[in-house]
């Protein structure tokens, strides 16, 4: 039984889901992959706060009513949680340590790349001339610096991250007497 999927089967997953997953495709991601995950540890995941929340999203056709969806990128954090779990760290040092920046730069990487695709079409729209060719070079500028500053704000954390982990006790089990003074 594996811990974590392997980055071709998140990339499969997100591929396949780009609208995202409901709780049972979610589960099936995981399990179809023989990594053990329920839809009870989904939902103990989101009231952490380690998962985003799902969205209802309605079914077309006549009174099908609507569905809890989970962001694409929800996959992508329930591996990063089971292989830092495989590590042996808590739920509670997944929280501080290791999630504390992700909604944030998954939000701001959402938005940049919506944006800069509302941009893309605007300047597609417009008449070959002088000012297509123009704001197609302010598009091209505009997606260098986003895409520079994602990697900054990629590097910031990982920094952060890295410095909380060393400072972490390796081991396990329980402290000592002498540990705790």
């Amino acid at each position: 039984m594996s811990l974590a999927l392997t980055e071709t089967q998140v990339r499969e997953i997100e591929a396949a889901h780009p609208d995202g997953l409901t709780s049972a495709e979610l589960v099936g991601a995981f399990s179809g992959a023989q990594i053990k995950f329920s839809e009870a540890t989904l939902r103990k995941y989101v009231q952490l706060g380690l998962v985003p929340r799902s969205r209802r999203v309605g079914r077309k056709g006549k009174n099908l009513g609507s569905r809890g969806v989970y962001p694409t990128r929800a996959v992508r954090r329930i591996n990063t949680i089971k292989r830092l779990m495989a590590e042996r760290y808590t739920i509670e040092e997944i929280q501080s340590r290791f999630l504390t920046f992700k909604d944030n730069i998954e939000t701001l990487d959402e938005a940049l790349s919506e944006l800069l695709k509302l941009f893309e079409q605007k300047v597609g729209e417009q008449p070959p001339n002088r000012l297509r060719t123009r704001l197609g070079g302010e598009l091209s500028t505009v997606r260098d610096t986003a895409e520079k500053l994602l990697e900054g704000v990629l590097r910031l954390e990982k920094l952060l991250v890295s410095s909380a982990q060393a400072s972490r006790p390796r081991g396990g089990g329980a402290a000592s007497p002498t540990e705790l003074l």
